[in-house]
């Protein structure tokens, strides 16, 4: 009897532990929308089997061969490349499959503009993913899927940064695919999004192309021969940027040596068409996934830092739509490209943009140590202020994943309990601005004593050759905001960012950091916090950057600047001299928001790279 009944508890634990085991690697089922085509766009997501909470993992986004969809790529295989310490996520491109909103979408873009906007969408729902590690995104194509692949990297280089493209015998140009797309070879406007040789030049990644014997649907090798020498940079003999370039393997039957280019229409070395390919893919990737980082997205000249060059380069391209120095992909090199390469810069270059930061949110007592209370995803560019009422009111820069109508906007968010707890983010609406008006960002509140709240903010124009100012918003709720007419500050010819205000006795005082000199900063002073006037400008240590907060305390001012080694602080009677405190706050991050609440807490939020 007791042993039929640990037989049976036995049986019943197995088959518990094994429906676990089954549910704990069974793909789960997201809807990604595509704002180009208003398509939601259905991917399945595989995790490893013995996926462990807290744990980031690379990534690989797997785009189907011809009209493909994710039947192209079997659930065994996915989930054994997943076991391997991988994320993978199959999808079905937009008018295909599931994707195509019930029916009434199912127009075929041949891996166009549209079909590259939703692998793009698809890219940045993995790069949001809490099991995913950002820096180690993967793609990985088959055939005719390298012409949606090289589009989305190409025009989308950095949300996110691809770090490798795999792709198995894709094709190269319109010689290769005209007869298969039906298309016109002589309408250049269209063959100009749909040619992969194209786009391929501009990745700066790892590009292996997996070729065997026979070709799958080409008389020869010419049209990976075209790819690898696309994309192999000059350097390699080739006329791209890709860091790294192989045909299949380092190693083994097919293999070829790194960095090379060929000529003629033939490899003298490829894949045995005895070799499984799957298994073969999947070694490759272990491969790319253990390879080093790509450089920070803001590295715009790839030396290796975040420094004067790179904001040389992306000045001179303020204002144009240059991939490289649009590090926001939002076609137009402007303030917030500025604040992503300045993020990266105070991280000594190992920041990948505000859309993988989050903003901590501290507590510091009278006396005592900061204390993390809260955090807000997908933000950065912080600022805090307390009103009349008690409420905390908080402002930021917000990235959310999939919500694209308050991606790279002004968000707020309220506590009623000193910083404890805080509401979901919103995006306030403002009122008055033009339609050549970019969406106004870097955020700083102040609470009149009229009981209405000011927000000053950078301003500038989507196009043209604005330069960045700081303008201003006024609230009688805090819900909703009307522009205030004219400028706060600007100065002639040089971009003024992320300002820091405060009122001393009667005069309001703004402080933003000037951008080609580290410890220097702009100051200004005005009688109505509306009309300011430019003063002696600040100066101060290098490592210290006026990139920050400024509040009232009893005998005059302290600002809460940014630096590499975290926040510090200094103090002034007046507002044109400063003495730095020592020791510092003690926090990390950069570029804080603080409010001082009446029993003398700090309440203080910072950007923190990666969470």
């Amino acid at each position: 009897m007791h042993n039929r009944l640990v037989n049976a508890i036995a049986m019943i634990l197995a088959a518990f532990c094994t429906t676990l085991a089954l549910a704990q690697s069974a793909p789960t089922v997201n809807w990604v929308p595509n704002p180009t085509s208003g398509v939601q766009l259905f991917t399945l997501t595989f995790r490893p089997a013995n996926a462990q909470a807290g744990v980031r993992y690379p990534a690989i986004v797997f785009v189907p061969g011809g009209l493909g969809t994710t039947v192209n790529f079997s659930d065994a295989n996915m989930q054994a490349q997943a076991d391997l310490g991988f994320i993978t996520v199959k999808f079905d491109p937009d008018g295909r499959g599931q994707s195509t909103n019930g029916g009434t979408y199912t127009f075929e873009d041949f891996g166009g503009f549209i079909q590259q906007d939703g692998l793009h969408s698809v890219l940045k729902y993995v790069a949001g993913r809490v099991d995913v590690d950002g820096n180690n995104i993967h793609l990985q194509s088959r055939s005719f899927g390298v012409t949606m692949s090289a589009g989305a990297i190409a025009r989308y280089p950095h949300t996110p940064q691809v770090k490798s493209l795999v792709e198995w015998e894709g094709p190269a140009d319109r010689s290769d695919t005209a007869s298969f797309t039906g298309h016109d070879v002589a309408d250049n406007a269209w063959w100009f999004e749909h040619e992969p040789i194209n786009w391929l030049q501009q990745f700066r990644g790892d590009f292996i192309a997996v070729q065997s014997v026979v070709d799958h649907a080409q008389p020869d090798h010419l049209h990976t021969i075209k790819l690898n020498n696309r994309a192999a940079m000059q350097s390699f003999g080739g006329t791209g940027r890709a860091r790294f370039v192989r045909v299949n393997g380092s190693t083994g039957a097919g293999s070829n040596a790194p960095n090379q280019t060929f000529s003629g229409t033939m490899l003298a070395s490829t894949l045995p068409e005895t070799v499984t390919l799957e298994p073969f893919l999947r070694t490759i990737m272990q491969e790319m996934a253990a390879r080093p980082a790509r450089a920070a997205i803001a590295d715009i000249n790839q030396n290796g830092t975040v420094e004067g060059g790179d904001l040389a380069e992306l000045l001179s391209m303020w204002g144009t739509s240059n991939a490289d120095s649009d590090l926001n992909d939002d076609d137009v090199v402007s303030g917030i490209d500025l604040a992503i390469l300045l993020s990266g810069w105070s991280t000594q270059g190992t920041g990948t943009g505000p859309w993988n930061n989050d903003i901590g949110v501290w507590r510091i007592a009278v006396g005592g140590t900061p204390v993390r209370v809260h955090t807000f995803a997908r933000a950065g560019v912080s600022s805090v202020v307390q009103l009349a009422s008690g409420e905390l009111v908080a402002a930021f820069q917000w990235f959310p994943e999939n919500n694209p109508a308050s991606f790279d906007h002004i968000a707020l968010s309220r506590s009623v309990d000193d910083g404890l707890t805080w509401s979901t983010p919103t995006t306030p609406p403002i009122t008055g601005l033009l339609a050549d008006d970019r969406a106004p960002f870097d955020p700083t509140l102040i609470a009149l004593d009229d009981g209405r709240i000011r927000m000053y903010f950078t301003m500038n124009k989507l196009v043209g050759a604005s330069v960045p100012r700081i303008g201003s918003a006024i609230s009688t709720d805090g819900i909703q905001f009307a522009l205030e007419a004219g400028d706060r500050f600007a100065v002639s010819g040089q971009m003024v960012i992320d300002c820091a205000v405060a009122q001393l006795g009667n005069t309001w005082q703004l402080i933003s950091p000037i951008q080609n000199a580290d410890g220097a900063a702009y100051r200004a002073t005005s009688s109505d916090g509306l009309n300011f006037v430019r003063q002696a400008d600040l100066t101060g240590p290098a490592t210290n950057r006026w990139l920050g907060a400024m509040i009232q305390i009893p005998k005059g001012l302290r600002f809460y600047g940014s630096s590499n080694n975290g926040v510090w602080s200094a103090r002034s009677t007046n507002g044109s001299s400063w003495t730095i405190d020592s020791p510092p706050p003690g926090l990390p991050g950069a570029d804080p928001g603080v409010a001082a609440l009446p029993n003398g807490t700090l309440v203080v939020t910072a950007t923190v790279v990666g969470g």
